[in-house]
């Protein structure tokens, strides 16, 4: 079976056509895998007779002039010939385009890292970030960890899906806590259920949400927000507690906190502190 359109296939060995100009770097020599030529040629395929051709290039006018290699019909130099039956437009395109892409756009080789220089520049944004929010000047704080979720967020999809989850959950999740500070609470809220919908079982992504549904005096929705985050605590107390007041109705809530360290401490006082609410508004 043929490709649905013809194509050239360079003789063996011939490096692959790539451009140069005035001033600019010389045509690129690029070995052939005998391996991969192999499996090509092995492709049905309808060999078609082709010629290289060097042509100025359209440029802006303040652009020096220059010129590039194209595939053309080797009796009449033309790119697409009614005569030949060839129409290599498309190829000669593509070729232009990849030429002029920015390293971006172009997937790199399998099993080949980042470069840092992204993942350097986001903290850096985010370590901006929380500088500000320490001398609480939030605005500036919100503004450098947009930055930081923006870059974050524009990695190339070649790259690992997880690196750019983790480096957005964070910022976005400091973010909500600037927001918070300056009671932007709706903000706060949707920065946070994009935290927890990113790293559901980071437990600050849930305590983010529920302080923004406080500020929102959302007190039974910022309850359960913080109960579904306590059930990826690993500490056994807290799951305990956790598990005894969903369906224990008996169970005594007011002063039945486990005092405990760190992490599980905060979020035994804070579901506390929002029982404590709940029963002042029914009061």
């Amino acid at each position: 079976m043929a490709h649905p359109h013809p194509h050239p296939h360079p003789p063996q060995g011939m490096p692959m056509p790539m451009g140069g100009g005035p001033g600019g770097p010389g045509p690129a020599q690029i070995a052939v895998n005998p391996a991969l030529q192999t499996l090509l040629d092995s492709i049905p395929h309808t060999d078609v007779p082709f010629a290289l051709q060097t042509v100025p290039l359209p440029t802006p006018p303040n652009v020096p002039p220059q010129t590039g290699v194209v595939v053309t019909c080797p009796q009449h130099k033309n790119s697409a010939c009614e005569e030949c039956g060839v129409d290599f437009n498309a190829l000669n395109y593509l070729h232009q385009f990849l030429r002029a892409a920015p390293k971006e756009a172009i997937p790199p080789p399998p099993n080949v890292q980042p470069p840092p220089q992204r993942a350097e520049a986001i903290k850096q944004l985010k370590e901006q970030g929380n500088t500000a929010f320490k001398a609480q000047q939030f605005p500036q704080a919100i503004q450098a960890y947009s930055k930081s979720a923006d870059m974050a967020l524009s990695r190339p999809p070649w790259e690992l899906a997880a690196l750019s989850r983790d480096e957005t959950a964070i910022a976005l999740c400091n973010r909500s806590a600037a927001f918070a500070f300056v009671n932007a609470w709706a903000n706060a809220l949707a920065d946070a259920e994009a935290v927890v919908t990113l790293k559901r079982p980071w437990t600050k992504g849930h305590f983010r949400k529920a302080r923004a549904l406080v500020g929102l005096e959302r007190l039974e929705d910022a309850r359960q927000a913080l109960i579904d985050g306590m059930q990826y605590e690993p500490n056994d107390k807290v799951r305990d507690v956790k598990c005894r007041m969903m369906w224990d109705s008996s169970y005594p809530v007011f002063g039945a906190y486990t005092p405990l360290e760190g992490k599980q401490h905060e979020l035994n006082n804070f579901l506390k502190e929002i029982d404590e609410k709940l029963r002042q508004a029914e009061a």
